[in-house]
């Protein structure tokens, strides 16, 4: 997990979009800043004017764009690529664009302040940073970039772990490129890609599973269900021919040899149906582990 600069952020208030990011002056009046809105982060933009050092060994950078300001925290622990992927030292009089959490509480203060996770600077250099989702096809969320990942494309994590291209699937990601070939979707191959958002070590455990115990059924991973269904935290109660899985108010019933499986009072459908491949032991198709590790996430 992340780590975060402590005077700063305390707990998470909000999911799934961002309702403008806008800070409140002493009289609660929204004051707008430069900024674009994505799902779970959101950006302001402009140019470092000056950088102090703080008492508690942190720094803070003064940031205008035009007549409006703001400012941003930052230290070891904040990475700082230009434009074209390489890690780069702040400085005043850089142009950035900082990627901060929405999910992050911000101070009531005029200029605001915030704690980013990944700041971009921009240079005269050829290359595009753009924040992106991409599906199992490596299609963006817009559909209208499809990426292309080969052996030179660095893929990591925000500490600086090498990561697999499956690691970016459906995660939010920044993707450094030079050209986009013209064609709809548009295609390009990312330089580097730094993943900036990942799972939980429960959600790595069960995956970690799913991967190593399975086998295949018309070309569909079949896993094992109690195994991971209890990494995330579900209770996994055997009914003789199946299982109910649960956790609060959710609930499933799994039946072995039938695709369709109940989900509190509705019903749902796997591709194939889930078996019993060795004594006490239920294996269920992939998307069941999809379909917890979303519930995980909300």
């Amino acid at each position: 997990m992340k780590k975060a600069i402590p005077f700063l952020l305390t707990s998470a208030m909000v999911s799934g979009f961002m309702l403008s990011p806008a800070v409140y002056a002493e009289n609660n009046e929204s004051i707008p800043i430069a900024e674009q809105e994505v799902e779970n982060y959101f950006t302001v933009a402009g140019e470092i004017k000056k950088i102090t050092e703080e008492p508690s060994g942190n720094y803070f950078a003064a940031v205008e764009n035009g007549e409006q300001q703001f400012g941003f925290y930052f230290n070891d622990t904040v990475k700082v690529f230009d434009n074209t992927g390489k890690q780069v030292e702040l400085k005043e009089g850089m142009n950035i664009t900082a990627f901060v959490d929405a999910n992050n509480i911000m101070l009531m203060i005029y200029p605001p302040r915030y704690s980013p996770d990944v700041v971009i600077v921009q240079t005269e250099q050829q290359g595009t940073a753009e924040l992106q989702q991409f599906d199992e096809n490596l299609l963006n969320k817009k559909k209208d970039l499809k990426i292309f990942v080969n052996d030179q494309t660095i893929i990591e994590n925000l500490a600086g772990v090498k990561k697999s291209k499956e690691d970016i699937i459906k995660r939010d990601v920044l993707i450094f490129y030079d050209i986009v070939l013209e064609s709809y979707p548009g295609q390009t191959t990312p330089k580097k890609i730094v993943i900036l958002t990942e799972y939980s070590q429960e959600i790595e455990n069960a995956i970690a599973i799913a991967e190593n115990d399975f086998y295949e059924v018309n070309g569909e991973k079949m896993i094992p269900l109690r195994l991971v269904s209890e990494q995330l935290g579900f209770k996994v109660e055997s009914n003789g021919n199946g299982a109910i899985i649960s956790k609060g108010n959710l609930s499933f019933t799994i039946t072995r040899g039938s695709t369709a499986y109940g989900y509190n009072k509705a019903l749902g459908y796997f591709k194939e149906a889930p078996a019993l491949l060795e004594e006490n032991k239920t294996y269920v198709p992939y998307e069941f582990l999809e379909k917890l590790i979303e519930i995980s996430e909300e």
